[in-house]
């Protein structure tokens, strides 16, 4: 291998090739070899836009010759298989968010890269945005004494799509619904920033629109260092916030989340409100390079399947609630 990983994207969607293997181009230590999809003639076009010199129509087709690792975005519901054939073939795998819709399927996904001995990421990029690496900055500074609660929100408007869309036409049980969608961006954020989860409560309704999926998420959460915290995620209307709030002051941010965003934060300490300049971030990068130089180095990732798992198992518990009006120990 050279100083460069060479990541093959695995999905054709706008999102893929705009934003997934833009961010590989821009990476100092990470070449886009190739693009992959079923349809040969799609694979080929979209190579040819992102300049990608290969194309292919599988993970079994890969020329591993000329890849090292693939990022896949794809449904949900394919994310076990494809990171389980890559990782029989000797690729490492960054698989976009949530990592599955089930707890088995994503161990069932650890254990295949442990026995093939690759590195396996879940793509939760929000972990470089400038608000979320500056409120962890605060508060390993203990700038708001000890945490008490915290709220955090990521939604969208999202109206039915016509001709269909699968995050809106999937049943919450195969990871459709914002919960797994957005969702899974707050709950990895706020347990990032506080900690892990060992209670949830959740309320998981369909509040607008028709399709399949519920639109509408509320979850109540205990930390296990004893803060609270609430989980908004709705596909009703947007919102992209959080708050902490601490014995000695709190955070808060009303724009945290974004592809390629500054964003804003602000700290208040009794009186005192410090308003910090955020610097414009493509979260895609730091991403790539991080989980590059795992692979160049052997070290772990930082967004690694035990993290990715360890957010859908705050999901399973949140729907299995939902569905029962009760409290779910984790």
């Amino acid at each position: 291998m050279t100083n460069k990983v060479r990541w093959a994207v695995v999905g054709t969607s706008d999102f893929a090739l705009d934003w997934l293997a833009r961010g590989i181009k821009l990476g100092r230590n990470s070449a886009l070899a190739a693009v992959v999809s079923r349809d040969p003639v799609r694979a080929a076009t979209a190579a040819q836009r992102v300049g990608a010199p290969h194309s292919f129509t599988s993970i079994e087709a890969i020329d591993t010759n000329l890849v090292d690792g693939v990022f896949l975005s794809v449904p949900n519901t394919e994310h076990e298989s494809m990171t389980v054939a890559a990782a029989k073939r000797g690729l490492h795998v960054i698989c976009e968010k949530p990592m599955a819709p089930t707890v088995e399927e994503c161990q069932r996904m650890i254990d295949a890269a442990r026995h093939n001995h690759v590195l396996l990421a879940v793509a939760h990029c929000m972990e470089w945005t400038s608000a979320v690496v500056k409120t962890r900055a605060l508060l390993a500074e203990e700038s708001i004494g000890t945490v008490l609660h915290a709220v955090i929100r990521m939604s969208s408007n999202s109206p039915p799509t016509p001709g269909g869309a699968w995050r809106q036409d999937d049943p919450l049980a195969v990871g459709g619904g914002p919960l797994y969608d957005l969702g899974v961006h707050a709950l990895d954020t706020i347990t990032r920033l506080l900690g892990p989860v060992d209670r949830v409560s959740a309320l998981i309704e369909r509040r607008l629109y028709s399709y399949a999926a519920e639109d509408t998420s509320t979850l109540l959460l205990r930390f296990n260092s004893g803060a609270h915290g609430i989980m908004q995620s709705h596909f009703t209307c947007p919102q992209n916030s959080f708050e902490i709030q601490g014995t000695k002051g709190r955070i808060w941010s009303n724009e945290w989340l974004g592809r390629e965003i500054a964003g804003d934060l602000h700290l208040q300490q009794g009186d005192q409100i410090t308003n910090f300049p955020l610097a414009v971030t493509n979260v895609y990068v730091p991403q790539i390079e991080h989980i590059s130089d795992c692979v160049l180095s052997g070290q772990p990732t930082i967004i690694s399947g035990e993290r990715g798992m360890a957010n859908i198992a705050i999901i399973r518990a949140a729907i299995a609630s939902a569905r029962s009006g009760q409290a779910v120990i984790l």
